[in-house]
């Protein structure tokens, strides 16, 4: 069984993913920390720098599909961008039941208001709460199953996620 997360930056992609997979018994694959730093040796935000979006949205589709292609048994944690990726979104839907965590903007807003940088696609052309517009549609459109996850616990937020997977996606 495999299960892709989605949604903002912020939402808990990394923090509920950690828990998911721990409880699962599955391998947790973050694309932003565990694979582009990886990969670049550098800090996300300056390989997009470096890349342009167009560039890294596509290395970041693509890398999802070669990490993930034949495989069991993972959580994949992508970038909040990866809906701008239908290849890639395509993919995860093919191979994984996924799950959008979904926060409101002022949630989302506040919780990065004292995070690190973080590489958001498009934010240096449209506001934080335009892209959040622009991508709530999207998150919807390839859920398998959407959580609110703003003011449940995260061991509510992961029990919700395991019965939806055991009732078959």
């Amino acid at each position: 069984m495999n299960v892709t997360l989605i949604g903002m930056a912020g939402a808990g992609k990394s923090f509920i993913g950690k828990r998911l997979a721990k409880q699962l018994g599955l391998e947790f694959l973050d694309i932003d920390h565990d694979c582009i730093q990886e990969i670049y040796k550098k800090p996300i935000q300056q390989v997009l720098d470096e890349l342009g979006e167009e560039k890294y949205v596509d290395m970041e589709g693509r890398l999802i599909i070669d990490r993930t292609k034949g495989r069991e048994d993972i959580l994949i944690s992508p970038g909040g961008s990866i809906i701008y990726h239908p290849e890639a979104m395509e993919h995860v839907s093919n191979i994984s039941a996924v799950v959008y965590l979904r926060v409101p903007f002022e949630t989302i807003n506040k919780r990065l208001e004292n995070a690190p940088p973080r590489a958001i696609i498009g934010l240096g052309k449209k506001t934080m709460r335009e892209l959040y517009h622009e991508r709530v549609p999207l998150y919807e459109k390839y859920a398998d199953f959407t959580i609110d996850s703003e003011k449940q616990p995260a061991d509510d937020i992961v029990k919700a996620i395991v019965a939806f997977l055991k009732a078959g996606k």
